[in-house]
């Protein structure tokens, strides 16, 4: 009959050592929970007080320097062209990122970023885009990015639930809050802008006092002019020409009509960094909007004054267009005599009147493959000198007296009588005018 086995020495230590296996496994569980509880806490408290800056209103300057202040460390906040919008804390010298989206590396993160709509950690890769390491965090509201949250990341790994990311995680959440509230009040407050520009324009308005009120509300107190940018390829490049002048001509209010460009623009130019009207329609016609023609208005001082503004800047390209200026800018007070033959109601009196001094010569070039009309407005736009008709039209000066006399056989004008030279000359532009006949 066996009896009760009965544990020796050795039993007894066996026991011993499971049951201080069970209680380090106890305590490590413990620390880890504690660990986490302390990750937790602080993030908390971290999240409580950004939330608390971004319900009292900052804008995006301040909640990065608020969410620097908190964790110690440089933030960078990026907008959706990756230029630097904020920036605060941490180290001074640390340089902020200068990606580019053309960069095959920087396309793939921001494609992976957008797609997956998480924070990513990027290290650092010494001569590339990446000279730093950083935790990077999508700032997005439905599809639409609106930025991106840096925060510098240090050497060595982390766990995927540490303060830094779950901060940064939340703190993207505030900044698509407060970006989209920004975005939505600048959006109303340019179609505000773009609707009172399109009164103005239009002659919406109930009076002088009126007009003048609608022209404060924009800015907009001194002389102006208004340009017209009509679009060779439509609506698509009109956005980007809208920011673009706006941004380049301070002060300017600019808005989008069908498929052309109408903007106010300060003249005398505002104070401070920025180009001219016209310099600024001739710098962003060649950037960006390549085969647009645009029209400038004279300076106009008063407000009630703007429709006439937009005709003239309308008309400029027309004629710009019919003279061989397209994709030029066209300025209204640089036409000349055109002007005032705009300005002529009844075109048809106008045909009638250059048909009359001119029409058998029209005939003539017509009939015979010649080009007397273009060799006549030579001679006349260099008042009279056949030297100079000669180099403009690269012809010897002997075959432009020649043409000369046919002109006058043709046509029984005194070409060196100053009247028959004026009337000459108002016939040539009108005729330029309506065919475009003759480049300049």
């Amino acid at each position: 009959m066996s009896r009760p086995g009965r544990l020796d020495g050795s039993g007894l230590v066996g026991l011993g050592s499971a049951t201080d296996g069970a209680v380090e496994r106890a305590g490590a569980h413990s620390a880890g929970l504690s660990r986490q509880n302390t990750i937790y806490r602080r993030v908390i408290a971290l999240c409580d007080q950004l939330a608390d800056a971004a319900l009292r209103g900052a804008d995006p300057l301040e909640l990065t320097r608020v969410f620097a202040d908190l964790v110690g460390k440089r933030i960078v906040l990026l907008d959706p062209a990756l230029a630097v919008r904020a920036q605060s804390g941490g180290d001074p010298q640390l340089p902020a990122p200068d990606w580019d989206r053309s960069d095959e590396r920087v396309s793939r993160l921001l494609h992976t970023l957008e797609a997956e709509r998480r924070p990513l950690r990027v290290p650092p890769v010494p001569g590339s885009a990446f000279e730093t390491g950083w935790l990077i965090a999508p700032i997005a509201v439905g599809e639409r990015t609106l930025g991106f949250l840096l925060v510098p990341d240090g050497p060595g790994a982390r766990e995927p639930d540490d303060v830094d990311l779950l901060t940064t995680t939340y703190a993207a959440t505030l900044f698509a809050l407060t970006l989209a509230n920004e975005r939505t009040s600048t959006e109303l407050g340019m179609r505000y802008q773009r609707a009172v520009v399109d009164a103005l324009v239009s002659g919406h308005f109930l009076d002088t006092e009126d007009a003048h009120k609608k022209l404060r509300s924009l800015g907009l107190r001194g002389t102006f002019r208004v340009a017209a940018v009509r679009l060779a390829g439509g609506a698509a490049d009109g956005e980007q020409l809208v920011d673009r002048l706006t941004a380049s001509v301070p002060g300017s209010v600019v808005m989008l009509r069908d498929a052309t460009v109408i903007a106010l623009l300060p003249d005398p130019p505002a104070p401070g960094p920025g180009m001219t009207p016209g310099g600024a329609l001739t710098e962003l016609l060649r950037g960006c909007a390549a085969g647009a023609t645009s029209g400038l208005s004279d300076v106009l001082a008063e407000p009630e004054r703007a429709p006439d503004g937009l005709h003239e800047a309308e008309q400029a390209i027309d004629l710009g267009i019919r003279l061989g200026w397209a994709g030029t800018v066209v300025r209204w007070d640089q036409l000349g005599i055109y002007r005032l033959l705009l300005t002529m109601g009844d075109m048809s009196a106008l045909r009638r009147f250059a048909g009359d001094i001119l029409g058998l010569l029209v005939d003539y070039d017509r009939g015979h493959r010649s080009d007397l009309v273009a060799t006549l407005s030579a001679f006349l736009r260099h008042h009279g000198s056949r030297k100079q008709a000669a180099r403009t039209l690269r012809l010897h000066v002997n075959t432009v007296a020649y043409r000369m006399q046919r002109i006058e056989q043709i046509t029984g004008l005194d070409l060196t009588d100053p009247d028959d030279r004026l009337v000459a000359h108002v016939a040539v532009k009108i005729i330029e005018s309506q065919r475009g006949a003759v480049t300049s």
